[in-house]
Parts: C-alpha cells; structure tokens; sequence
C-alpha cells in the first residue's frame, strides 16, 4: 500500500488552527488571556496527533480482521467469509456464524403431496398409456390433476414412489428399489394409515387394459348364444319343453293338466382358465409401465381368444346335431347363400315340427356366415335390390330377405383347425332369446376375466398378476 507525504498537506491546516486558537485566547480589550483549567486537556498534545499513524494503525487492525475472519471461515464457509468483510463483521460474530452453518441438522421431512391420491395415480397410468374412453371411467377433475401433476407421463418407479412416500418413504429417488418397494406395500409403514393402495392401484389399472384387450376380439359368440349363471363347478343339467307344452281348455271348477317335460336335455358346467404374470425387478428397474398396462392387455386378448376356442370347438362339432333327420340341414348346390338358397332355408327352418308334429312357432333370426360370405350375407340383410345382369335373370330386383335376418360374420367358421369347418357353410338362427342353438354358462354371471394381484417375495417378483376367465366346458 502506498502512502502519501500528509504531513506536507497537514502543517498549513495545523498553523491556521493554532492561529484562530491564539485570537480566541485574546479578548476584544486586550485583557489578559483566560488560564485554562487544570484538567483541561492541552491543545499542544491535541495538535500534535499524526493522521498518517492513525490511519496505519487503522489500516493494520482492518489487515489483521480480515485475516482473523479467513482463518474461522476457512474453505468451507467461503460465503460466510465474503459476507463478514463485506459487512465488517468482527471475528466473534463470524465465528458464531460459522457455528450455526457447522451445526448437525435435522433429516429433511418429505411432505406428502395431498392432491395425489389413488385415482389420480390411476388415472395417470391410464392417460400415459392411452385407454381408451378414459372419461367414462375417472371424472374431469381427477384427469385434470393427473395431467398437471404428471404432464410428461408417469412411469412405474414414479407409481412405485408416489405410494412409497404416501407410506413415510423419505428418499428423494429409486436408489434403493427394496426399500422403495418396501414401503410401497405397506412393509414398513410409519406413517399411520396409508391413503395410497399400491395393490388396488395396480390390480384396477390392469383390470382396465384386460378388458381393453378381452374387448378387442371377436365376440360373435355372445350374439348366437344364450348364457346361463351357475353358482359352482358342478354338471348342470337343462331340458326343453317338448310334446304337452300347449295349453289345455280348464273346465268350470276343473284342474290344469301338467305340461311334461320332453327327453331333449343338454349338460353344461362352467371350469376355470387362467394365466399367471409376473411383474419383476427387471420391469421395475427399467421403468415399464406396460407390465401394467400393455401386459394385462395381452391377457384379456388372450381370454377373448380362449372363449372363441371353447365355444367354436363345440358349436362346429355339430355332426350330430344338424342332420337330415332332424330336418335342419341342408345340402346340394341350390343351398348356395343366395336369394333362392335363403328361399329354402327359411322354408325348412317354418316347416320345423314338435315332437307331435305341429310348428315349433319359432321365426329365424340370425344368419350366420364365415368370412367368404360376409358380402353377401350383409347384402341379403340390407339391400333393397338386388340386380342380376346374366342373361339368366329369373327374378325380380326386389330383395324379399331385406331386413329379415341379422347377419353375424365368424373368422372360426371356415378355420381348418376346427372340426367342421367349412367356408362354404352357413346357418340360419333363431334368436337366442327364443330357442338358443347352444348355451354358455358362466360362474356367477362372471362373462369378462378379472387380475388378483398377490404380493410376491421381493427378491424374485414383487408382484404377481392372475388373469382368471370363467369358460363353457
């Protein structure tokens, strides 16, 4: 630090003082000058200070702080430090500062976030993997939190998270997967009563993306069917009303005479198909949402495509039960589906008796065709012309079958892998309502599949899913 001659700049100042200080001294009648008191301090000693001392004295206490203060600071309060000589803090207020920075604090608290909730996670799984007609399952509001609160989609470690700090989980991320894990299942719930259910939020997600998928495949089936509850596993038995099934005149005062129950009688029992998926560290670690959402998919297409087997394993093996001698079968060329095919058909289907030779009384309803067919089946269903431009032509444009019978289209008709199979082949239905060609049954009216999930052994699979379908033997 370089130093300026003061004492050059100073003198004139100190001559001019002692000066004023003199004519002070003297009164206006030159009387005598005042003695000062004893105790007075003397103007010499007062004069005599030296500026350029004072301010290195100044100058080295200033030096001698700062070194005090970098000293207690050290390299780990480099902030503390700029703060104290920016400030002139003195060395035991920055030690008192340094004291409060070094001292333990307390683990930082994570507080739950109360806008997040079950059915806003759900509905985030669901939106972030697209389901379809989401609104008729979560309200506005819930969909509207799920968006803010995950605009960028939610994983399964951020589903895993969400339920592990809901259950007093205080790590910031998925580090440590077990102990994520752990409190996402209630293993090491702290924080009382839980409002996140991890389980019911994975077992309903997946119940939405099976159904998704059980949905997505054929279902002909349930519209040429009839279906029947069954409370167990057992054989039942069903039987149609033949022969005295008309009512009988009653006399005055007279009985009613018994209806009887004919010898056509049919069994049926429900049994139980299932498949069991596993969601394991693997689809944690790498953050797979799909194991709950395209997974369960997969399984409730899977159960649709079981039920189709089931059903048209059955319904095709019908060897037996169309025949000429129960005068529902039909064959030759003129039985091709055409105006004059469905003509005879319909023909054969009124002419049908009881087992006492009178009209059964039942209309047909329902054609049903293999994939070959589906054009034309629609076309007889639906046109109110049809035009034939062969020099052949035999009838007029006029469609008489318009409207008359559904038509029902089924990929397994004509599928070589079944038994009977035919792409040839088709069927004229009477409602199921009314006499059902076959029937289904179902444990408890349970028709879609259902997922129990089940907590597994953290060091294999943390959770496992069981996709159950009730299916007609």
């Amino acid at each position: 630090m370089g130093w300026w001659p003061w004492s050059k700049r100073v003198r004139p100042v100190v001559r001019f003082i002692r000066a004023k200080f003199d004519s002070a001294q003297t009164t206006p009648d030159n009387r005598s000058p005042r003695r000062p008191k004893a105790d007075a301090p003397a103007v010499d000693s007062v004069l005599t200070i030296d500026p350029v001392a004072d301010m290195r004295a100044k100058a080295a206490a200033e030096e001698e702080r700062i070194a005090a203060v970098r000293k207690v600071c050290g390299s780990d309060h480099a902030d503390i430090s700029a703060k104290a000589l920016q400030e002139g803090w003195d060395v035991t207020r920055t030690e008192l500062e340094v004291l409060r920075a070094d001292r333990p604090k307390a683990p930082a608290a994570h507080v739950v976030d109360q806008t997040v909730n079950g059915a806003v996670l759900e509905a985030a799984c669901m939106l972030t993997a697209k389901l379809g007609d989401v609104e008729k399952v979560h309200d506005e509001k819930t969909l509207d939190a799920a968006s803010r609160r995950f605009r960028g989609g939610i994983g399964l470690q951020e589903l895993l998270l969400e339920a592990a700090w809901a259950n007093g989980y205080t790590g910031r991320n998925f580090r440590d997967s077990r102990a994520v894990l752990r409190f996402a299942f209630g293993k090491d719930l702290q924080a009382g009563f839980s409002t996140i259910d991890i389980g019911g939020i994975l077992s309903n997600v997946s119940n939405k993306f099976l159904l998704d998928g059980f949905f997505s495949v054929e279902r002909t089936w349930r519209n040429i069917c009839a279906v029947r509850n069954v409370g167990d596993f057992k054989t039942v038995t069903s039987y149609r009303l033949i022969g005295k099934d008309q009512y009988e005149p009653v006399a005055p005062g007279g009985e009613l005479k018994h209806g009887t129950l004919g010898n056509e009688q049919y069994t049926n029992k429900a049994d139980t198909f299932g498949l069991l998926m596993s969601i394991d560290r693997r689809d944690v670690i790498n953050d797979d949402l799909g194991a709950i959402t395209l997974t369960p998919r997969k399984l409730g297409r899977g159960s649709g495509l079981k039920i189709n087997d089931v059903f048209w394993t059955i319904f095709l093996a019908n060897s037996s039960f169309f025949t000429a001698g129960n005068k529902n079968y039909l064959t030759g060329a003129d039985t091709a589906l055409t105006i004059d095919g469905l003509t005879k058909a319909e023909v054969a289907f009124l002419d049908q008796v009881d087992s006492e030779g009178k009209p059964i009384g039942i209309m047909p309803a329902i054609l049903l065709v293999p994939t070959a067919l589906s054009a034309m089946g629609t076309q007889l269903f639906k046109s109110l012309e049809l035009r034939d431009t062969t020099s052949s032509t035999k009838y007029p444009v006029a469609n008489p079958h318009q409207g008359k019978f559904r038509a029902e289209v089924s990929r397994y008709l004509a599928n070589t892998k079944y038994t009977g199979a035919s792409a040839k082949a088709w069927y004229l239905l009477a409602d199921p309502a009314d006499l059902p060609t076959i029937e289904v049954a179902f444990l408890n009216g349970q028709e879609s599949p259902t997922i129990e999930t089940a907590e597994a052994h953290f060091n294999n699979s943390p959770v496992r899913v069981l996709g159950i379908q009730p299916c007609p033997a």
